[in-house]
């Protein structure tokens, strides 16, 4: 596999692409766990595991962060909501939503809530605890709550349309219709515990990360299966391209994006680019608009690459922490990274990194 790097200097000198603005701010020394872009306050907000909810303004003078309010537990995953504001899951007080600087509680659960899954079309909210599913309408009244899965559900992701619920889980994937409470879901079986899921744009394909280094994916339309191997590392990242052709994971020493065209990416080899000394991809987040993609590396270093050319350019040079988060403003002209020491980057891309 070979990938080129555009503004990437010999013996491991690595400058910023003059493509891309950034700012950044220094460790905090506390393990961040989500990170979202909330574009309508022109600010990211970062959990952490201190239990702390904080802000980071998306403008080129980024020096730090703001206190925002804290939660009772840990803030543990998040969504963007139906109203543009931020859904949290956490480990003691259930699903709480963000308003402006304010918690505001959603739904009790039982247990630490695992996933989290909005689907503004439908008007849905979807999250796991432990081995439920519950799925809400848009006043926060339960639509559907699922029978106990066969282990922990570990993600979850709506179909296009709304009317299916995907939950990932040790063995497989579980698909609930959402309308119907009463109706038997659909199993998609394979061995092994699966991680993350993913449903495609267009609606033709369910991948699951595994947590055997490796990717599985079910064509919709008539369950039938393939996998995709090979991952030296965990595949902690999906994320599909706007138009819905590439799938770009994480898990390898490059992005890897799969063409899920035509009859999927069975017998394709992926698309890469963005080899970076002693590092592997943990993280990926396609561009809302182009065939863009944003790696965050094992060193802390952020690539945004251009899939089809196989070549990217330097957002952020390694931190020596781990990118443990990466999102997009809507209109794509902003990206947020926040890596394991709780430091922070805001890169602002240029009119020559989207031409």
């Amino acid at each position: 596999m070979t990938a080129a790097a555009e503004d990437t200097a010999d013996a491991g000198v690595r400058v910023v692409s003059p493509s891309v603005g950034l700012a950044e701010t220094p460790a905090v020394g506390v393990h961040p766990t989500f990170a979202l872009v909330e574009a309508a306050r022109n600010r990211a907000v970062v959990g952490f595991g201190d239990g702390s909810l904080r802000a980071l303004p998306l403008t080129p003078e980024t020096t730090g962060y703001a206190g925002l309010a804290a939660v009772d537990g840990v803030p543990l995953v998040a969504a963007r909501d139906l109203d543009g504001g931020l859904l949290i899951g956490t480990d003691g007080a259930g699903l709480v939503a963000l308003r402006g600087e304010a918690l505001a509680p959603v739904a009790a659960a039982e247990g630490w809530i695992n996933a989290l899954a909005v689907h503004p079309g439908a008007g849905l909210r979807a999250f796991a605890a432990d081995r439920r599913v519950t799925v809400l309408d848009g006043t926060g009244q339960a639509r559907l709550t699922t029978g106990e899965h066969d282990s922990t559900v570990a993600g979850l992701a709506f179909s296009p349309d709304g009317a299916w619920i995907a939950a990932a889980h040790y063995g497989g994937v579980l698909v609930w219709a959402t309308d119907d409470p009463r109706a038997a879901p659909v199993r998609l079986d394979w061995h092994g515990s699966h991680t993350v899921v993913s449903w495609s744009p267009d609606g033709r394909f369910i991948v699951t990360a595994m947590q055997d280094k490796e990717m599985h994916a079910w064509r919709w339309q008539d369950r039938k299966s393939l996998r995709m191997s090979g991952y030296p590392s965990k595949i902690r990242a999906l994320s599909w391209t706007a138009d819905g052709r590439y799938l770009a994971a994480s898990g390898a020493d490059t992005v890897t994006s799969w063409d899920c065209s035509g009859q999927g990416p069975m017998g394709r080899a992926p698309l890469e680019f963005g080899y970076v000394y002693n590092g592997t991809v943990r993280q990926v987040a396609a561009h809302p608009e182009r065939l863009l993609v944003a790696g965050g590396y094992s060193d802390g270093t952020i690539l945004i690459g251009r899939i089809e050319q196989e070549t990217a350019v330097i957002a952020r040079p390694s931190s020596g922490a781990p990118v443990v988060a990466l999102d997009w403003s809507p209109d794509g002209r902003r990206l947020v990274g926040v890596d394991e020491a709780g430091a922070a980057a805001v890169m602002h891309l240029r009119d020559a990194a989207l031409a």
